[in-house]
């Protein structure tokens, strides 16, 4: 991973990080310890790049990066759905379309944010936020 990849993936994770109140809900990073509590909802990232394209032909041309950013709201399952949407929902109301978040001098453009249909795995119910995003570097 790159060092503006790097960059790009904790400007979002900072700004995840906000959308907590007092430690809830709690989040489960990439690659990061995190045991889930039975019954209680948290959130899970997943930092997902795509390839970069240069923006010129010069050697010293910015690179167009782009990619998504989910985030997958996990609740309890058999309890009840609309506590996960409403998560989503305000997840999707935090990352607006258009904002802008910077780590190191690297702008991430929020381009578009949905909020996807809710589905159950083995354990929990699910709704995955995804938001897209953008960078010129």
């Amino acid at each position: 991973m790159s060092a503006v990849e790097k960059d790009i993936q904790t400007a979002l994770a900072v700004r995840l990080k906000a959308f907590q109140t007092a430690g809830s809900p709690p989040i489960a990073y990439e690659n990061e310890d995190y045991e889930p509590v039975i019954g209680t909802l948290y959130l899970e990232e997943t930092f997902m790049p795509n390839t970069k394209d240069p923006v010129g032909i010069s050697h010293t041309s910015s690179d167009d990066y782009e990619g998504m950013y989910q985030i997958t709201v996990r609740s309890a399952k058999g309890g009840r759905r609309f506590d996960a949407q409403e998560q989503a929902r305000l997840l999707a109301l935090h990352f607006p379309r258009g904002a802008e978040y910077t780590y190191n001098s690297t702008k991430v453009k929020i381009v578009t944010v949905e909020v996807n249909q809710g589905l159950m795995d083995n354990e929990r119910y699910i709704v995955p936020v995804t938001v897209s995003w953008r960078v010129l570097a």
